[in-house]
């Protein structure tokens, strides 16, 4: 599986497909989405941050009629937060079908959902609380009701709403399509399948082998996405010239964060599956010969790539498959090199970064954007380091005669500020690296404070 076409998605999931810049489906995605497509109920183990959202919200979008008033399909989330997480998502992937998307949970003002329903929606994502109060006030319509998700289903059994959701499912139609997908398949979820669903295919997605890169030295910010590339340039200022690949989920985020660090000169290529071969070698050429400092790149377009100097890697999203995250991480520090991976998440994206930690068997450390004194500080640590570096080999022989001539003129003091000065106002990608640059990662400066 290489790309969406495999799916016979008409033209608008497409496009909205392409608009979300996704480049190849991941395994959750490759495995269910077929099913759903011909109308199979499935119950589904996988991990939070797969891509299952797409994987059920595709086939959702294709089979849901934009032309109905009441709802065609309901999705139950455990929380607030994901409630307007999948809906957002949701309603991108159905946008160029002009589908309406509602999220109604707990906290928001009733007469605007009320409002909202009364204008006519397609899909509601909903918590089951909430949903529940529509249903005892007759304020939403679910005869019509083709398709119904359990999302995170043992986190909402956990968390009490088991009754909840059995008095949901017990109230729709029974000819209807129904996705559970869940972390865990608990006993009580296998008797949820058996008591409301119609044979449905049971897929456990493998998960990934405890792996790390014990070269690695692994850290993570939380930093808003709107603070993100501000963060971005401070991580790139610190990392003394390192070679450095920056990894993003979408093709449209390559180009625009290519654009703007760009912008903010940095010696920086996009790559994505969307350039051509010959436009994808040209890239890769500048980034080998060094002519090239920071690589934006997606996933798909960076595997198979062998490029030893790479020190570090930002993750400049959190990516949805934990193996994509192994594999990320796993070009720096190659070959014994020193080498460093960083990653921006969200907030509310903790519990996606500890399942990450738990199969990758390491603790991430949390740390604080540097900071612009610490990076003031990292430049002249680091000027003053390759100044030694310099004295201890000798290779400054040659220009001693022309110092001593200019010392006629000028104070000796003077004479080597300017030279440090003409150093430290070099392009990063031209500068030597340091002995420190070279030692194994235990010696590596950081780039930012412990939490």
């Amino acid at each position: 599986m290489t790309d969406f076409t495999t799916f016979g998605l008409s033209a608008e999931l497409r496009r909205a497909i392409n608009d979300m810049g996704f480049e190849e489906p991941s395994p959750v995605q490759a495995r269910i989405i077929p099913l759903l497509m011909e109308g199979r109920d499935v119950v589904v183990q996988a991990l939070t941050g797969t891509g299952k959202t797409a994987a059920f919200g595709i086939p959702m979008a294709e089979s849901i009629s934009p032309h109905s008033r009441v709802p065609e399909a309901i999705v139950l989330a455990p929380t607030r937060e994901l409630t307007m997480q999948v809906a957002e998502h949701l309603s991108r992937l159905s946008h160029h079908r002009h589908l309406r998307v509602l999220p109604i949970y707990g906290g928001q003002a009733m007469e605007r959902q009320l409002r909202a329903l009364r204008q006519g929606v397609q899909i509601v994502v909903a918590t089951p609380g909430r949903l529940m109060d529509h249903m005892r006030r007759k304020s939403i319509d679910l005869s019509k009701v083709k398709v119904l998700i359990l999302d995170e289903a043992d986190e909402m059994l956990n968390m009490g709403f088991l009754e909840d959701v059995e008095y949901i499912m017990s109230h729709l139609p029974a000819e209807r399509q129904t996705g559970l997908f869940s972390a865990t398949i608990p006993a009580t979820i296998v008797e949820l399948s058996r008591k409301y669903m119609q044979s449905p295919e049971i897929v456990r997605l493998s998960r990934p082998r405890a792996l790390s890169v014990p070269a690695i030295d692994q850290t993570y910010y939380e930093v808003p996405l709107k603070r993100r590339l501000d963060a971005l340039g401070r991580v790139l200022d610190s990392s003394a010239g390192d070679r450095t690949i920056i990894f993003c989920g979408t093709r449209r985020l390559v180009d625009e964060l290519t654009e703007a660090l760009e912008g903010r000169g940095y010696l920086v290529e996009g790559l994505h599956g969307g350039l051509t071969q010959s436009a994808r070698e040209k890239v890769m050429r500048a980034f080998r010969d060094g002519r090239t400092e920071v690589l934006v790149a997606t996933d798909v377009a960076a595997r198979g790539l062998d490029i030893p100097e790479v020190a570090t890697v930002v993750n400049y999203d959190l990516p949805q498959d934990p193996e994509a995250y192994i594999h990320r991480i796993g070009r720096a520090g190659r070959f014994g090199r020193p080498g460093l991976a960083v990653t921006f998440l969200a907030s509310r994206e903790i519990p996606e970064l500890r399942i990450i930690e738990r199969i990758t068997g390491t603790r991430m450390r949390r740390e604080e954007v540097p900071t612009a004194i610490e990076i003031a500080e990292h430049e002249e640590s680091s000027l003053v380091e390759r100044l030694l570096d310099t004295l201890a080999t000798g290779r400054w022989g040659p220009y001693r005669a022309i110092v001593e001539e200019m010392l006629d003129d000028h104070e000796a003091i003077d004479l080597a500020a300017a030279a440090l000065s003409m150093v430290a106002e070099m392009p990063k990608a031209r500068r030597a690296p340091t002995k420190r640059e070279t030692k194994p990662a235990a010696g590596r400066p950081k780039v930012g404070r412990g939490a």
